[in-house]
């Protein structure tokens, strides 16, 4: 029996990768534990009403001691499914949706003043290793769906 497949283009929203790499003697769980109890709750109340739609953490799936990390992943190598370590030497990938461009600027504008962007450059200074941070603007989000 074939599978019944849908394509599905998703209405434009405004959408931003950041890769999150923590801080060396940072452990993973560490990392998380901060990440997910400490700097969102930060970032929630600073970006106030112009929060995004959706601000989606994945972590990299790490095994404590199994297989050749890299220098800074010596006992926590990546699971790699396909490419190697050092493909994968940054911690977590989060996701945010914005309404549109507009409500990023605002985001910006409304988040990023000295006071505000203050307090959370502080905050990941204590577990983001801020010289490893990147971000990019995605594109048009395309799904195809099993039905």
């Amino acid at each position: 029996m074939p599978l019944n497949i849908r394509y599905q283009a998703i209405t434009m929203t405004f959408s931003i990768l950041f890769f999150f790499t923590r801080k060396p003697g940072v452990s993973p769980e560490e990392f998380k534990d901060h990440l997910e109890n400490i700097h969102m709750p930060i970032l929630q109340e600073v970006a106030g009403p112009h929060f995004p739609l959706s601000h989606t953490r994945h972590y990299i799936q790490r095994t404590q001691g199994q297989g050749e990390g890299t220098t800074r992943n010596a006992t926590s190598p990546a699971q790699i499914l396909l490419g190697s370590q050092t493909d994968f030497d940054y911690d977590a990938v989060a996701e945010l949706i914005f309404q549109d461009a507009a409500a990023f600027q605002a985001f910006m504008a409304f988040s990023h003043t000295p006071e505000k962007a203050a307090k959370v450059g502080a905050d990941q200074e204590l577990f983001i290793d801020r010289s490893q941070l990147r971000a990019v603007v995605l594109g048009s989000t395309e799904v195809t769906k099993r039905e």
